[in-house]
C-alpha cells in the first residue's frame, strides 16, 4: 500500500480550496491539518458574513487600553512545546510595543484576510505572527466596564496569564486590570484600566 504524498506548500486545501502558503500545518480558512490530512476542525467562517458590531464605549466610563507586544518568554514556551515543523520559526528581532485604546464595546483579535476584513487588534502586520487566526478571540465589555475574552475556536487556542492550557472556546473568561492574553506564537496583549 503507497501512502500519499504530503501536499506542497504550494497545493491547495482539499477541504476548501484556498491556497496553502508557507507549509503552514491548519489552512487559514477552514482548519483543515495538512499534517494528519484531517478535515476542518470546525465549520469554516462564512466568507459573506458581516463584521460584529464595533459600538462605542458609554460616555464615562472607565478607559482600557490594550499593549500589544512580541514576548520572548512566551516564544520560548510555545517553541518549547512545538510540533517539529515549527522548530525552524523565528522570533522578531525588532518589534514596538502598540498601545491600543479600547475604544469599542466589542474587540476583534486576529489577522486581517486576503478579502480585506481587519479585526479591531489586528496581528498581521509587520512582524505577522502566522499562529493567529484570522478570527482568533474577541474582548467584551461587561456592563460593569470590565471585559471578558472568548476564544472563538482558535486552530492554537488563547492562555491567560502564562499559563499552560488554552481556555475554552466560546466561554467568556472574566479579565481583570493587567491580566496578559497570549495568542499565536509570540504576541502577548495586557490589558489596562486608566
Amino acid at each position: 500500500m503507497t501512502s500519499a504524498a504530503a501536499p506542497s506548500a504550494s497545493a491547495a486545501c482539499p477541504a476548501c480550496g484556498a491556497p496553502r502558503g508557507d507549509l503552514a500545518r491548519f489552512c487559514e480558512e477552514c482548519r483543515y491539518d495538512f499534517t494528519t490530512r484531517v478535515g476542518a476542525v470546525s465549520a469554516p467562517p462564512c466568507p459573506s458574513s458581516p463584521p460584529l458590531p464595533e459600538a462605542a464605549v458609554p460616555e464615562g466610563a472607565p478607559t482600557w487600553t490594550a499593549t500589544v507586544r512580541v514576548d520572548h518568554e512566551y516564544f520560548a514556551k510555545v517553541m518549547a512545546r512545538s510540533e517539529p515543523e515549527d522548530q525552524g520559526r523565528y522570533f522578531p528581532t525588532h518589534s514596538p510595543d502598540l498601545r491600543i485604546p479600547l475604544t469599542h464595546v466589542l474587540i476583534t483579535i486576529g489577522r486581517r484576510r486576503s478579502t480585506g476584513h481587519t479585526p479591531f487588534i489586528d496581528l498581521g502586520g509587520d512582524p505577522e505572527d502566522p499562529g493567529v487566526s484570522h478570527e482568533h478571540a474577541i474582548l467584551i465589555q461587561q456592563p460593569d466596564s470590565t471585559w471578558s475574552l472568548i476564544d472563538k475556536g482558535s486552530t492554537n487556542g488563547t492562555t491567560v496569564n502564562g499559563t499552560e492550557d488554552p481556555i475554552v472556546p466560546y466561554r467568556p473568561l472574566p479579565l481583570t486590570d493587567g491580566d496578559r492574553v497570549h495568542v499565536g506564537l509570540w504576541t502577548t496583549i495586557t490589558i489596562h484600566r486608566s
